[in-house]
């Protein structure tokens, strides 16, 4: 057993926050780069401009999904390993999902051509042809870029499991710095519109993953270049893999779930298209906040697991739960107290029909904060301590299965129209939270006792 990192013997409240920050500016930096993105674009092209940032979201997960295997599978790994100070094993890792981070990205980025046009065509229909030409352009450079997109992504969270959260944290404050820079200079200064915007973020995501390069060469972690050689063969793959799929279920089936409502939201009109874009927009924002919570939580949970803490666990786990529902309440309030507020940062050109479906759209669709962060801790907790059926469950139903089966039965059954499809989202959270939870707690001695812990170790 291996106490002597503070992983293993620091507060745990102390330990979440020294994690969460970084991870925060981690995953909140391609979301930040939609921000800032969508801000500049909101005042200087309208919301044809944002709605085409804000309808890429979906897809955006989509890639990260593709990464969570490997991201958080690996990192799971690289804490467990560490705890147990098994260092060649996380060499192996770190070797395993750069090589796999740079064949999935080049894959992406030479199918580019085919593949934008296509996906612009079903996010937005052929109708509205400025905002489909819009997130034609925005897609092109996102997508040509997913080598750096998938190494950022994948580099992040391994060297944040290796106890560098804040190197993390400063490739992502150069990005986005960067980004801001860019926008002005391609969109206000050279009025190249969405396009600039992308190039902006994708030239900056190109920079963040230098930066990392530079650590890792400097060998300051576990991590090497020194001998480095390009794998796509892992001994603990089928275990990587495991602990990885809830949080690949995860994505996919949220964006799976979001390409849904936005099929479904097409035949209320272009009105109704571009609010989903500006909804979709800001909640991916906030949604992040939990998403940091979570991969704040998993450095600290597997490396007390594979160092045989159990109450450790046990406290992150609590400790954590507890964050994400006082911050889901303040962000539903939030939603319904000023929704105008949050409109008008984003879209500067909003006409009074527009305002009052999106306002009701964030009234509606901001419930599901009062459950998403708890769903996100549930099922990490459960993925760390082996439990992947249920925490991969948990994904499915409330990214997809819910969703779908609330769109079927609440527009038209439930004569809901419109309303019944923003609230499919937010009820597919609540219900899940409250079978799942119920469902482990009936069965406590499976879930919450330190034996169980302590046989994934």
């Amino acid at each position: 057993m291996s106490v002597s990192s503070p992983l293993g013997k620091a507060p745990i409240n102390t330990l979440f926050f020294k994690y969460y920050i970084p991870a925060l500016t981690g995953i909140l930096s391609s979301t930040l780069h939609q921000l800032i993105n969508g801000v500049i674009l909101g005042q200087q092209v309208g919301k044809e401009g944002l709605a085409a940032v804000g309808l890429y979201g979906p897809v955006t997960i989509v890639f990260i999904a593709l990464t969570l295997p490997i991201m958080t599978g690996g990192g799971i790994l690289i804490g467990k390993n560490s705890g147990a100070t098994r260092y060649d094993k996380v060499q192996q890792i770190f070797e395993f999902g750069t090589t796999l981070a740079l064949v999935a990205g080049g894959c992406v980025a030479i199918l580019t051509p085919f593949l934008t046009t296509t996906i612009a065509t079903f996010l937005t229909g052929a109708e509205n042809t400025v905002l489909l030409n819009n997130t034609s352009h925005y897609i092109f450079w996102q997508l040509l870029a997913m080598p750096f997109f998938f190494l950022r992504m994948i580099w992040s969270n391994f060297i944040s499991n290796d106890n560098a959260p804040q190197i993390s944290r400063n490739a992502s404050l150069l990005a986005v710095s960067l980004n801001i820079v860019l926008d002005l200079f391609f969109i206000v200064v050279l009025h190249m519109g969405v396009e600039g915007a992308s190039i902006a973020t994708a030239i900056s995501m190109v920079a963040a993953v230098a930066y990392q390069f530079t650590y890792i060469w400097k060998q300051k972690g576990h991590f090497r270049f020194h001998g480095f050689r390009f794998t796509l063969q892992l001994t603990e793959w089928r275990k990587l893999l495991h602990l990885g799929t809830p949080s690949f279920a995860s994505e996919i089936s949220f964006s799976s779930g979001l390409l849904l409502i936005s099929h479904y939201i097409v035949p209320y009109g272009p009105l109704a298209v571009s609010a989903f874009g500006l909804v979709n927009y800001i909640s991916f924002l906030f949604i992040r906040l939990f998403t940091a919570a979570m991969i704040a939580s998993l450095p600290i949970l597997s490396f007390n697991i594979g160092a045989r803490l159990p109450h450790r666990v046990l406290e992150t786990f609590r400790f954590s739960l507890l964050f994400t529902i006082i911050l889901g309440i303040a962000i539903v309030a939030l939603g319904w107290i000023v929704p105008d507020f949050l409109i008008d940062i984003f879209s500067s050109n909003s006409t009074i029909p527009f305002k009052k479906i999106a306002s009701q759209a964030i009234a509606l669709y901001f419930l599901l904060f009062f459950a998403a962060g708890p769903n996100y801790i549930l099922s990490a907790y459960l993925q760390s301590i082996g439990k992947s059926i249920i925490s991969t469950l948990i994904n499915v139903l409330k990214g997809f299965v819910f969703i779908a089966l609330f769109i079927l039965l609440l527009p038209e059954h439930f004569g809901m129209g419109l309303e019944g499809i923003w609230l499919s989202r937010s009820l597919a959270e609540i219900l899940t939270l409250l079978l799942v939870g119920l469902y482990t707690l009936w069965n406590k001695e499976a879930y919450y006792t330190e034996k169980s812990i302590v046989m994934q170790g």
